[in-house]
């Protein structure tokens, strides 16, 4: 017996820690850094929008088919989007699709009557549809099954960060006043698409489409991370073709889930700002705005740990139903209570849940070999579109709940309930099985 065995473990411990740590410098933050911009530029229209309607003569329903308008392209282009960066590569899509980000940007600045409003916000959602899909996609390409929780979490906490600094960033942009001759919201919106342009061109010199291209590894390193990913695609055939995609009954139970997930989730993001007006009606925007982080950085918290622990028990499926459950029951009771700073707390559990499921659920599809032992951009892409549906749906059902009712209560409820209805939807084969049918490699094992 040698203690060569022991020492070579040891090596591949701290060769896989250093890869890791590089990963998500390198790879997770910059990645993190762009969702961060393109959250920004979505939810800068919310601050615009009182100013905006004014000048333009917008009806409240006209300025929500505006908004609707971006999520109508956001929905048609995504599958478009990861037919080009499947053909192109990372490189020119990142450029093409953050250059239109920016173009999108400088014309909402111009934009002079209800039409423009509508084609500029079309256009920034036919710019962004592919983001989330091809972000999913291609950190999944660079990391290897032990790591993909933390790294998508890694990603995904930047749109809640972004919620809670693009609130005061926007406002503050607002209150330079006339800049350029423009009028503030039109200065906004001509400012934040500036680093749109400049991030597209240092992205497309940055990002590479595979880990031996990678500048920041060293060639031992590359080496060592391509056999870590091999593992997942050595024995793969050729790619499923769009029909037999289609026939995986996976595809189906992600895209559900998803969507369910994404529906509930509108209850927290459309009811939070008015319970805490409620609760801090005499108060400032400055404290207001800081109230509101509290559930925001739950979700936050939640997308840490869940995925943390996740990676470390392989575990993935429980790890979403659970905490979207958990989320959901949250939620449900704080709709009930109504007011009062105990459903602050069960706002921020609520949270907790939600970015705890939403942090480990990208890492699904490649555990059940989602279309092949690599999941493609195209499946991805099927799924996302479903969350984006109910980007549709969860305002949508508000509304109409809330005409009904006149309450928030109700609407919140059943919203909340699919959140529990997502528990079943990806892990109802999972109740009474000693140890997951999924390990930490991917593999599957049978019951």
């Amino acid at each position: 017996m040698t203690d060569l065995p022991e020492a070579v473990m040891q090596q591949n411990a701290a060769m896989r820690k250093r890869i890791e740590a590089k990963i998500f410098v390198w790879l997770v933050v910059p990645v993190a850094f762009i969702t961060f911009i393109n959250s920004i530029d979505r939810v800068n229209i919310s601050y615009a929008g009182y100013s905006l309607s004014a000048e333009l003569g917008l009806a409240p329903d006209q300025f929500g088919l505006g908004i609707s308008m971006f999520f109508l392209a956001y929905l048609i282009f995504q599958y478009p989007h990861a037919r080009l960066l499947h053909r192109a590569g990372i490189r020119f899509w990142l450029f093409s699709a953050m250059t239109l980000w920016g173009i999108s940007g400088l014309w909402m600045s111009r934009i002079s009557s209800r039409e423009e409003f509508y084609a500029a916000r079309f256009l920034l959602g036919m710019a962004e549809a592919g983001l989330a899909p091809a972000m999913t996609w291609y950190i999944a390409q660079w990391t290897p099954p032990w790591a993909r929780a933390r790294a998508m979490a890694g990603v995904l906490i930047a749109v809640p960060l972004s919620m809670v600094a693009g609130g005061p960033l926007c406002g503050w942009l607002l209150g330079l006043g006339d800049i350029f001759g423009l009028m503030p919201w039109r200065s906004m919106f001509l400012i934040l698409a500036f680093p749109n342009f400049v991030l597209a061109v240092l992205a497309g010199f940055y990002f590479v489409d595979h880990p031996a291209q990678a500048h920041w590894l060293n060639e031992r390193e590359r080496q060592w991370l391509a056999q870590e990913l091999s593992a997942e695609t050595e024995a793969t055939t050729a790619a499923a073709s769009m029909r037999e995609l289609l026939r995986e009954p996976w595809l189906w139970r992600c895209a559900t889930t998803w969507f369910l997930l994404m529906t509930g989730s509108y209850a927290l993001v459309y009811w939070l700002p008015q319970l805490v007006r409620q609760l801090a009606a005499n108060n400032s925007e400055f404290v207001i705005a800081s109230i509101s982080a509290f559930p925001l950085a739950g979700l936050a918290l939640g997308l840490v740990l869940n995925s943390k622990h996740s990676d470390r028990s392989g575990e993935r499926l429980l790890h979403v139903g659970l905490a979207s459950a958990g989320g959901g029951l949250a939620l449900f009771i704080a709709a009930w209570l109504g007011t009062g700073w105990a459903v602050l707390l069960l706002l921020f559990a609520a949270g907790f849940g939600i970015g705890a499921a939403q942090g480990v659920f990208w890492a699904i599809p490649g555990s059940v070999k989602l279309g092949g032992l690599q999941t493609p951009v195209e499946a991805i892409a099927l799924i996302s579109m479903f969350g984006t549906a109910g980007g549709i749906v969860g305002p949508w059902l508000i509304g109409f709940m809330l005409n009904r009712t006149g309450s928030f209560g109700m609407a919140i409820a059943i919203l909340a309930a699919l959140l529990v209805l997502a528990l079943f939807t990806i892990a109802y084969d999972q109740f009474g099985n000693s140890k997951s049918n999924l390990n930490n490699t991917g593999t599957k094992h049978l019951p």
